[in-house]
């Protein structure tokens, strides 16, 4: 999803005044939103918004090890440079490519247990859209 620049700045500033990081505020307004009694507003309605919450946080949690990865990534972008900037110098490879190399695959690996997660809750939510929407 995306916010035009109003929007955004509606955002910030109330993200500011609770507080909140940005993204943090409008998960919260999701998770509010969600908790809205629907017409009739029945226990179920509650307890399916306690359960979309839930995957709201979960979600969020899986966004923040992907911009912890993706912070990571750009670090070991800085020892590859490194790494080739000698190898350009002198042509030889560091002792320390191998390393490099290494870093890399884990986070590969880190990032794509993270994504099938975000896939698994984004597919158990498809999910359950469509159960809901099948009982209307």
């Amino acid at each position: 999803m995306s916010f035009s620049e109003l929007e955004w700045a509606a955002i910030e500033a109330a993200a500011a005044r609770a507080a909140m990081a940005p993204g943090a505020w409008v998960a919260d307004a999701a998770a509010r939103a969600a908790e809205l009694p629907e017409s009739g507003g029945g226990q179920g309605s509650r307890a399916s918004a306690g359960a979309v919450g839930s995957r709201m946080q979960r979600l969020m949690g899986l966004r923040a090890e992907l911009m912890e990865d993706r912070r990571v990534l750009r670090n070991i972008g800085g020892n590859l440079n490194d790494v080739a900037r000698v190898a350009n110098t002198d042509g030889t490879l560091e002792s320390t490519a191998g390393q490099v190399l290494a870093m890399v695959a884990r986070s590969v690996e880190r990032i794509d247990r993270t994504v099938a997660e975000v896939d698994r809750q984004v597919n158990g939510a498809a999910t359950q859209v469509r159960r809901s929407g099948s009982r209307r």
